[in-house]
């Protein structure tokens, strides 16, 4: 009998999108860093061969209290576009980023901004534990200064109940800086721990989250980290991801 060839993927036009929508406070609270606001989405535009051309938009911005109540004083643009092979168990994901930081309603005449190109690698290390690894090198970083950014993240399900999980989440950021033109502080490293409670179905997730974090350049022109607590909640919609699948 003759082998049956393996079926080739058919090619699919917007085949799956995401969605974020996020609000977070900082502890302690400054007069410039006390909200945290983030709403973006994805799709994968197309997809053949195994092969998903993606992209991603993101706005973050941050809240204060220096003139009046809930006063945006960043906005913070996150755009993102690859392409995305999954590999046995791993996605392989080559990407190009760019992130452009502004003032809101106060004037900047510094550009603060950079380009990355890169690769990320994700995928389950067990049914309940999923490892996140990236590296990448900018093509063009004005003040920041950035030349290469490495990550890595894992997030576990620690309990699960019909539609409910806990989940914990660690996240680590090492980056190079050029040691001309850039900010005073050199080369850093940002990390983050996190603990959620979520609630999930079809794709669509609702979590409660606390966090801790270690973050450098939380201000746009000069050099500066801050070590605090995070609460927030988070809305999520994956179109890929089944409320069967672990985190």
């Amino acid at each position: 009998m003759a082998a049956t060839a393996a079926a080739t993927p058919a090619a699919e036009l917007f085949p799956d999108a995401s969605l974020r929508v996020q609000a977070t406070r900082y502890v302690p609270a400054e007069a410039e860093l006390q909200w945290m606001g983030w709403i973006g989405g994805g799709a994968s535009l197309f997809e053949a061969g195994g092969v998903a051309l993606w992209g991603r938009a993101d706005v973050e911005t941050i809240l204060g209290h220096v003139i009046r109540p809930f006063e945006a004083t960043q906005a913070n643009y996150h755009l993102s576009f690859g392409l995305r092979r999954t590999v046995g168990r791993l996605d392989v994901v080559p990407f190009f980023r760019h992130v452009s930081r502004h003032y809101a309603d106060r004037p900047k005449t510094q550009a603060v901004d950079w380009n990355l190109v890169g690769v990320e690698v994700s995928g389950p290390a067990t049914g309940r534990l999923r490892l996140t690894a990236s590296l990448g090198r900018t093509t063009q970083a004005s003040l920041p200064g950035y030349e290469w950014e490495a990550g890595a993240a894992a997030e576990a399900a620690v309990w699960r109940q019909g539609k409910g999980s806990a989940l914990l989440r660690g996240a680590l950021r090492l980056v190079t800086v050029r040691d001309h033109d850039t900010l005073p502080r050199g080369d850093f490293a940002d990390w983050t721990l996190e603990g959620a409670l979520r609630w999930e179905r079809g794709g669509r997730a609702l979590e409660a989250f606390a966090s801790a974090e270690k973050r450098n350049d939380v201000f746009l022109e000069q050099a500066g980290s801050r070590q605090r607590a995070l609460l927030g909640l988070r809305v999520l919609l994956d179109s890929r991801r089944e409320p069967s699948e672990g985190p």
